[in-house]
């Protein structure tokens, strides 16, 4: 398949436990909270997500990841985020 009809929302899953990752985030990002408690650190407070939760955070934000005991499932867009911002 070429490149530009590839799918392009990178998607994953991630742990968090007990640690403080700073990051301004290039890209939309869509977390869905699988289990235990993630937090964002944002200069607008902390959010904090339950099991269930969905949390947006637009491109631009400026944030620590947080959590504890913590699993999510994210995607982000675009998926060439990398390649937009001279990374890859």
């Amino acid at each position: 398949m070429p490149r530009s009809r590839r799918w392009r929302h990178p998607a994953g899953v991630a742990c968090f436990d007990a640690c403080s990752i700073a990051w301004t985030v290039l890209y939309d990002e869509v977390v869905y909270v699988i289990d235990g408690v993630f937090r964002l650190v944002t200069k607008d407070g902390v959010h904090e997500g339950q099991p269930g939760d969905i949390i947006w955070i637009p491109e631009g934000t400026e944030l620590k990841y947080e959590g504890e005991h913590a699993s999510i499932f994210y995607v982000v867009y675009p998926g060439n985020w990398k390649e937009i911002h001279g990374l890859a």
